[in-house]
This record gives structure tokens, C-alpha cells and sequence, in this order.
């Protein structure tokens, strides 16, 4: 079951981590307490225990330390194939749920609450649950569906939806896998944990800062329907293509608890596309891709002042090789370039220039023992174009130089006790204890008094404590 936390100009609906600042939010000089309102929360879980009912395999088998969300070969065959393998008959037909709690501390307190109803540091926290209805519903036909209850934002929401048909079959003598998906979030379809949706860190506090990041990395989440095709031919090439569009609002809300004037909401159709080349042997995975969406939206759904349009394209890689049944290392490399023309934030004044760019670059590499123990190192990189609006200096989330520019590192450790084969309580007994800590050598650009406040980057360092259970 993965869960991440990117920060997003969406509103109580889910994302990934929490990030400051992106053009689709109200200016920074309007506090922190704004941005904590405007938070998303979606959260990942694609390693259901219905999905191990159903095939009968125990959930290391298709995920990396046996909780996910990190996928094996086999998992991602499974993804790819509709979620549909197995013949086992189910206890609880499709369904399954996850339950998160957290502690967070960061270095420094911040200056007021890190949000409503909790302090400015040592926060203990009901993260979510989560409840799924995740596994085959017809030959070649299956789904991974997520609604959540943010503990943090105290909303529901519509997390992870991906509705898929998919097929092994031949074309030309050429062994294929086809299909398509109906889904909520661009890259939440992807097979690899390089793009997104699914990448590192899998589980991340929604009480600390976080810095800046692409509309990709998960702004549109739960925000957004639509639909893709894709084929992987070959075993080698994996090409996807689709397009998505907003959806449709009931009075101030969208569907399924999304606030649109959290967020951008899309003007038309935004298209997605995704290639990947990949190599596979019975111990060693390799791919290398590009990914990217184009979109034009409004930003907090303002209709008034036209619409800011985004191009993001990004580059991956990934390496997994299983060295024996107890030892695993994994690689990832993610690199997004975003550049924007942000007509409607010059527009109502949220933003000083119509020109923008902000670059992202994530690497991490993991091992784990005896798909039990595990050990991520990580690093994180944003850089960007200057505004004195959008990253005007303000207490804690502001930039005394106008600049998202951000750097720093990640090392977790974790433990997974159950999920393997022998497992007490297989499949419905799933847990993951984890210590992360998340360390900043820049932030907002500066590493000292970046904010113009007397804030350090390092003030931002951020101890965190996840307890994540699976049933």
C-alpha cells in the first residue's frame, strides 16, 4: 500500500507532499495558515491485501519489502494485465483498507500552527484511512479505486482511481501487452516507481514544509478524469498516451470532495503521454523514459482572468536488481523541466511575470533484507525562475530572494514484519514502522534567513514517525 505526500495546489483531495508554493496558489504574503487550508492529501496504495486474496501470492511477491509500493516485475505484469490475475476465491470480494498515523518534529517550530488544530511542532497525527475496492471484476478487467479520510484536513476525498482493461495478445509475432484505463491522476497508471504518483518518498508528513513542485507532481490529483491507451511490446517498448479534463463541479465543490478554489481547474483537455524503454532478466530490471503533460487551467478555478498553460516533461530511470530471495537494491531518477505562461496569475496579481520555469530533480536508492528491513537514501533538487509575487517573503513558507531554488536529502528506515509467504495473518495482515528523516541544505533560496524572518533551511529539518497498517 503506498501513500504519498506531494504538496499540490489542489485542495483537500490527495497528493504527495507538501509543497510552498506554485503559481496556482494564493500569494505567499497571504500565510501559511492560506496554504495549510489549500493542502492536498492524496494518498497511495496500490498494494492492496485484496490483491494478494485474489492471486493467492503474498504481497512480496509483486512489491519490494513486501508493502509497496515499489513493484517486481511480476507486479507490474500484473498492473499491466487489468489487475485481473488469480483464481482465488475471495474472502471479501475487492475490498480492503489502510490506516496511517504519524509523528513529525522539525528542527524549529513554525511560526504559527502547521495547520488547523495542531501545534507548530511534536505533532501527533491520525494521518488518513483509507478504504479500497481494488481487484478483477471480469476477465482482463480490474480496478484500484481509494477513498480516503484526511485525519489532517478533516475532509473526504476521492483518492487513486485506476479502472483498466488489459490484455496479453501478439501483433506481427511480437509478444504485447494492450490496454486502457480510465484514471484520476496523470502518471498514477505508470508500471514504474520513477514518475510521480508513485515514486519516493512513499509516505511523507503533511505538518512540515516542503518546497516547491510541478503541476505533474501531483497538483492535479484527484482533480481531474480521463482516460489512456497503452501497449508494452515485446517486453522492451511501453508507450501511453491519453488526455484528461476537469471534473465536473456541484456548487462550490468538485465531485468527490476536490474544492476547486484550492487549486487549478483544467480549460479543456490536457494531453499525457508516456514512453519507456525496459530490460528485463529473472534478477535484473532496467528502464529509461520521458513523460509529460501539457494543460492550460485556471488557477483556483478563477474563470475572470483567462487561463496560466503549463508544459511538463520529464525523464526517468530506474534499476532493481535482486541479488538473491533476501537481498534487493533499487535505483530511481526523476528529472521534470515545467515552463508556463501564466497570463491569468500576472492577470489577478498573483504572479509578476507571465513567464515561468521550475526544474525538479529526485534520486533515490533503497536495499532490503529479507523483504523486511529496508534502507532509502535520497536527494531532492528545485530550481526555478524568480518571482516576487509567487515567492514573495513571508513567515516560514516565503523567499526573501523571490526564489523556490531548494535542496536537501531524505534517509528512511523501515521494517515490514508481515506480507511474506509464511506471514502471520496472509494476506490481511499488513504493517510498515518507519523513521524518516528529511534534511535541507537550501530552501526557498537561501540557507539562512530565507524567508526575510530569521529562518534557517535547516529550521526545516523534519523527523518523521509513521505507523501504516493494511487489512
Amino acid at each position: 500500500m503506498t501513500n504519498i505526500k506531494w504538496m499540490r495546489c489542489c485542495g483537500p483531495a490527495a497528493a504527495t507532499q507538501r509543497r510552498n508554493r506554485h503559481p496556482c496558489l494564493p500569494p505567499l504574503a497571504a500565510g501559511r495558515i492560506v496554504l495549510a487550508l489549500a493542502l492536498g492529501v492524496a494518498d497511495r496504495a496500490e498494494a492492496v491485501p485484496s490483491f494478494s486474496d485474489q492471486t493467492g501470492d503474498p504481497c512480496s511477491a509483486c512489491h519490494v519489502g513486501s508493502f509497496g509500493p515499489q513493484l517486481t516485475a511480476h507486479g507490474r505484469e500484473f498492473k499491466l494485465t487489468g489487475y485481473s490475475d488469480g483464481t482465488r476465491t475471495r474472502q471479501v470480494p475487492l475490498l480492503s483498507a489502510m490506516v496511517e498515523t504519524s509523528y513529525t518534529q522539525t528542527q524549529k517550530d513554525q511560526s504559527g500552527p502547521a495547520a488547523p488544530g495542531f501545534k507548530g511542532n511534536d505533532n501527533i497525527a491520525f494521518d488518513q484511512i483509507s478504504f479500497f475496492i481494488a481487484g478483477r471484476i471480469y476477465d482482463h478487467l480490474g480496478i484500484f479505486d481509494q477513498i480516503t479520510w484526511d485525519g489532517v484536513a478533516h475532509t473526504w476525498a476521492w483518492d487513486n482511481l485506476d479502472l483498466r482493461y488489459g490484455r496479453e495478445t501478439q501483433l506481427g509475432g511480437i509478444d504485447a501487452i494492450l490496454g486502457v484505463t480510465v484514471n484520476n491522476n496523470p502518471t498514477v497508471t505508470d508500471p514504474y516507481n520513477s514518475t510521480p504518483a508513485w515514486s519516493f518518498p512513499y509516505a511523507s508528513s503533511k505538518l512540515a514544509l516542503t518546497p516547491a513542485s510541478t503541476l505533474i507532481e501531483g497538483a492535479l490529483s484527484g482533480r481531474v478524469l480521463g482516460s489512456t491507451v497503452y501497449g508494452l511490446f515485446g517486453d522492451l517498448v511501453y508507450v501511453e498516451a491519453g488526455a484528461y479534463g476537469a471534473l465536473p463541479q456541484l456548487g462550490n465543490h468538485q465531485v468527490l470532495g476536490v474544492f476547486p478554489t484550492d487549486g487549478p481547474v483544467l480549460n479543456g483537455a490536457a494531453p499525457y503521454w508516456r514512453l519507456a524503454l525496459q530490460h528485463e532478466t529473472p534478477k535484473l530490471s532496467l528502464s529509461l523514459g520521458t513523460f509529460g503533460i501539457s494543460a492550460g487551467v485556471f488557477p483556483n478555478n478563477d474563470q475572470l482572468s483567462g487561463t496560466d498553460q503549463y508544459l511538463d516533461i520529464g525523464f526517468d530511470a530506474s534499476l532493481q536488481y535482486h541479488a538473491s530471495k533476501k537481498h534487493v537494491f533499487s535505483l530511481y531518477a526523476t528529472a521534470i523541466r515545467e515552463t508556463a505562461q501564466l497570463n491569468s496569475s500576472v492577470t489577478s496579481g498573483a504572479a509578476a511575470n507571465k513567464n515561468f520555469s521550475l526544474n525538479t530533480f529526485k534520486m533515490n536508492g533503497s536495499y532490503y533484507y529479507d523483504q523486511t528491513w529496508g534502507l532509502t537514501v535520497g536527494m531532492f533538487s528545485v530550481h526555478g525562475s524568480n518571482d516576487a509575487l509567487l515567492y514573495a517573503s513571508a513567515p516560514d513558507v516565503g523567499s526573501l530572494s523571490n526564489s523556490p531554488d531548494s535542496d536537501g536529502y531524505i534517509v528512511q528506515i523501515d521494517w515490514t514484519p508481515f506480507g511474506k509467504e509464511d506471514s502471520w495473518g496472509q494476506p490481511w495482515a499488513n504493517l510498515r514502522l518507519a523513521l524518516q528523516y528529511t534534511g535541507y541544505t537550501r530552501f526557498n533560496g537561501g540557507s539562512t534567513n530565507y524567508d526575510g524572518f530569521g529562518r534557517n533551511a535547516s529550521n526545516n529539518n523534519t523527523l518523521y514517525l509513521l505507523g501504516w497498517v493494511a487489512f
